[in-house]
């Protein structure tokens, strides 16, 4: 090997190593310039997260108190459903209770009727007998 191959192998060999350092400093000052510009979209997405966190949270809360409100309305609605059997149980006396009464104001008349006749019965027998002043 000559001294001119020589030279252009070392020559080769320092562009390589200067490409390669050149390469990585570019790299890492990219990679920094990158981390830099990232920074300000990183801290609004923790302060999101933060923030959609504490939805998560109220959201929690909510779900827990419509879980209570959903147990008081089960009871409610159980109150109601007795509420519904007992009315219907006072209807039904209500309407015996209705008919009876009809049932004994017919008698009630029938038997009005019954005592006038014979009322007036007794008076026509008291006048033939002049007992009664006519």
């Amino acid at each position: 090997m000559n001294n001119e191959q020589l030279l252009l192998a070392i020559t080769d060999i320092i562009d390589e190593k200067l490409e390669e350092k050149l390469d990585k400093k570019l790299e890492e000052k990219l990679d920094k310039k990158f981390d830099e510009k990232l920074q300000p979209i990183y801290a609004r997405l923790d302060n999101v997260e933060h923030r959609l966190d504490n939805v998560e949270h109220r959201l929690d809360n909510v779900e827990h108190r419509l879980d209570n409100a959903d147990i008081r309305f089960d009871k409610i609605e159980s109150r109601l459903d007795s509420l519904e059997v007992k009315q219907d149980r006072t209807i039904k006396k209500l309407n015996d209770f209705q008919l009876d009464t009809q049932v004994a104001l017919r008698d009630l008349a029938r038997g009005l009727r019954r005592l006038q006749d014979e009322m007036e019965t007794v008076i026509e027998i008291l006048k033939m007998n002049a007992m009664v002043p006519q």
